[in-house]
């Protein structure tokens, strides 16, 4: 009998067979190497390689939704719509956005209705709209082909998403670059989309590319004068400079001081505190190290450093090696078009900065890295566990997940805000990428940026021979080989002219002479006058008052004993002839209306090693720790991409860790195997969450029969999310009589 022949299980990755090795190409196996399959092959690889994986996804986003725009608008889906009436536009809402502009992924979002600004469009008197869109050519026109409506239709989305919902340009530039990109992009009629738009009389079609235009071009400038783009001074955030970050860590150390890392925690109270300022200071000094935006950083995983590395060309100085390998723009610098040299792009050695304690990633990562090992995961790190875990309201960390962009930023608000640094209404800006901190008092204006602050830092205002060159900028902030030098010159210099002809602290003491030194540095080394001696002695004691004044009784008690003891020490020694002053207890008044915030100090008692002023907190008061390796996880869950999962699929997640559990996400046993022992005592804080899964799971298995169209059906609320979801099957269960409201 003749063999049966073996069947592939193997599934082309392109539009034509890929064979492995080195000496076949993709279209040896087939043996026909047509025309046909050649053209594929360049459209594939043009497609798959000519943009950045998340810039193409992030075009193909922005294209779908403004096809949904004209098909709603024009299509005829949203009667009157088109005519200048107020509508709902319900665009599609998926979880799948990635990092960029903070303007890009409004692309999605609902809007009720036309922003203020866009001014009142009125309908002809006989309800007719002055435009015409019965021609079905205008649906066709963001079709791949583009045809005589399309500049029009771009020209008016734009105006919709600028004017009519107050976007701002980040959304314009990603409209104009996606459509752009893919009518250039049209390979059947070669060139012919490229270029100016024109009407070839020849031909008698139009050619070249419609975001080329005349209309598109004047809707595009009249957007960019709107926002404020063009013209005038860039607005961008203040560098964060070293001394910034000192007196943030310096603020933390109040808060949380260092010798709390060490012992173990005993309350969720007391580890979130711990975790929050141990990995603020880790993040931040690692941003401004190695100038990394905060999308970039949140997605450093284990597998991403490697610990206990010597130089021996550096006299064996340790160092570990970090690869930021989400770094903005860089994958065209690692490809094979350019030089060798290049490939080591977004490799960092970080060994230990002794002059910069507050910029010193070295200390602070290992010290994060050893507490995420001992007290949060309690075993050692796998190589696809972040680095900056994502943690939930209870204290636990989700597996799988890393910390979000929102919850960086209201840590930097927090830090930056317990700093006390004055607004700065010289310069302004939006968080849309770098690590930034919101300045105290909340105003959005002032903004500060650890890229920039440690790149000013390495070019201008290190010590005298640690000062980087230009080229050396350039390849550790990660800019292209061929960025202008003026453009460098101009993001680590253009705030030196706001420095210098900054007068708004005339009103102040003291105030340095900017107009005479770079920085008013001659203020620095001139002699201390009367004046200035007097000014520090009152700042001094002031300081010195509040501190005291924040003390119990009790401590000022024992200060009084032990200033006593130690002047009548010193008094002993001296001459008899020698009047000695009496001694004067401390009394001082509290001052609640002191401005500064200092923590009060602690003092230990020379006697008496265990007792110490100011009480150490009581182990027993908040919540103890749940017991590590117990974890629910949140939905929607992350994908193996950094994406989130879709909201209609949760119900779907939830019933899988009901059953079979997620070892990926940290369920490894599933939920409905937990023994009730398991949701007791410290693991407490689960048993609202594990009761939900199981309400979720139980009434598609058990009252459903696992019919996924009935229960569809029955809760339309699933596709809406978990939340939705329960809520709709615990209504369901009251009104059969299975659930018992508590009253």
């Amino acid at each position: 009998m003749p063999k049966t022949p073996k069947k592939t299980t193997s599934k082309p990755k392109t539009p034509y067979t890929i064979t492995k090795g080195h000496k076949r190409g993709p279209l040896a196996q087939s043996g026909k190497a047509t025309l046909e399959n050649i053209v594929a092959l360049q459209q594939h690889g043009l497609k798959a390689n000519g943009k950045a994986f998340n810039t193409t996804k992030k075009y193909d986003e922005a294209v779908a939704a403004g096809r949904r725009w004209l098909e709603e608008y024009v299509g005829g889906k949203a009667e009157g719509k088109g005519k200048g009436k107020k509508g709902k536009n319900k665009e599609k809402d998926d979880d799948s956005g990635s990092e960029g502009s903070d303007d890009e992924s409004d692309l999605e979002e609902d809007v009720d209705q036309i922003a203020p600004d866009a001014g009142e469009f009125q309908s002809e008197p006989d309800g007719e709209s002055s435009f015409k869109f019965d021609n079905p050519a205008y649906r066709r026109a963001f079709n791949g082909i583009p045809n005589v409506h399309s500049p029009e239709m771009v020209s008016l989305y734009l105006v919709y998403k600028i004017y009519g919902q107050g976007r701002k340009i980040g959304t314009a530039d990603t409209i104009h670059a996606a459509f752009k990109h893919m009518w250039k992009m049209q390979f059947r009629d070669g060139d012919k989309y490229r270029g100016k738009w024109h009407f070839n009389p020849t031909t008698a079609a139009w050619e070249g590319n419609p975001i080329d235009s005349a209309k598109v071009q004047d809707t595009m400038a009249a957007i960019k004068n709107k926002c404020g783009k063009d013209g005038g001074d860039r607005k961008h955030s203040l560098a964060m400079s070293e001394e910034f970050m000192s007196r943030m860590f310096a603020w933390s150390e109040e808060q949380c001081p260092a010798s709390k890392y060490e012992g173990k925690s005993t309350t969720v109270e007391e580890q979130n505190l711990k975790t929050k300022h141990l990995a603020f200071k880790c993040f931040a000094s690692t941003s401004w190290i190695i100038w990394s935006r905060c999308f970039e950083l949140i997605k450093l995983q284990r597998k991403h450093l490697t610990f206990g590395l010597e130089d021996s060309k550096a006299f064996n100085t340790p160092y570990f090696e970090l690869q930021l390998t989400n770094r903005k723009g860089w994958q065209k610098r690692v490809n094979q078009s350019h030089k060798e040299a290049d490939l080591r792009s977004g490799k960092f050695k970080i060994c230990a900065q002794s002059g910069l304690p507050a910029c010193d990633s070295f200390s602070w990562m290992t010290r994060w890295v050893k507490y995420l090992e001992e007290e949060i995961y309690r075993r050692p790190l796998e190589p696809e566990d972040y680095i900056f875990p994502a943690t939930g309201a209870n204290g636990i960390v989700q597996t799988g997940e890393h910390i979000s962009h929102d919850d960086v930023q209201k840590w930097i608000t927090e830090f930056a805000s317990g700093m006390r640094i004055g607004a700065a209404t010289s310069c302004g800006g939006s968080f849309s990428g770098s690590s930034r901190a919101v300045a105290s008092g909340g105003s959005p204006q002032t903004l500060y940026c650890f890229r920039r602050g440690g790149a000013q830092y390495r070019f201008m205002f290190a010590p005298v021979g640690r000062r980087w060159t230009l080229r050396q900028v350039r390849w550790w902030g990660g800019w292209a080989e061929g960025e202008h030098r003026d453009t460098l010159i101009k993001y680590l210099l253009d705030e030196l002219n706001t420095y210098e002809d900054d007068y708004s602290g005339m009103l102040l003491p003291t105030q340095p002479d900017t107009d005479k030194t770079l920085l008013g540095e001659a203020s620095l080394t001139a002699p201390a006058t009367a004046e200035s001696i007097t000014m520090l002695h009152q700042s001094l004691s002031s300081d010195t008052v509040y501190k005291l004044s924040t003390l119990p009784p009790h401590a000022l008690s024992m200060l009084n004993n032990s200033v006593a003891t130690v002047q009548t020490q010193t008094l002993s020694n001296l001459p008899v002839s020698t009047t000695s002053r009496p001694i004067i207890p401390i009394s001082l008044p509290l001052i609640s209306s002191y401005p500064h915030h200092f923590a009060p100090p602690q003092f230990a008692n020379p006697s008496n090693s265990t007792q110490s002023i100011v009480s150490a907190p009581n182990p027993s008061y908040g919540r103890p720790l749940p017991n590590h390796g117990l974890i629910v996880p949140d939905v929607p869950v992350t994908l193996p991409g950094g994406s989130k999962s879709k909201r209609s699929d949760s119900w779907l997640i939830i019933v899988r860790h009901w059953e079979e559990g997620d070892p990926a996400h940290g369920l490894n046993t599933p939920l409905k195997d937990w023994p009730k022992e398991w949701l007791r005592g410290a693991n407490k804080p689960l048993a609202m969450k594990h009761t939900n899964r199981r309400t979720v799971a139980t009434e598609f298995i058990d009252q459903y029969k696992r019919d996924k169209t009935a229960f569809l059906e029955a809760y339309p609320e699933a596709n809406q999310g978990a939340s939705a979801l329960l809520d709709a099957i615990n209504k369901a269960r009251a009104a059969r009589g299975d659930r018992v409201s508590r009253k």
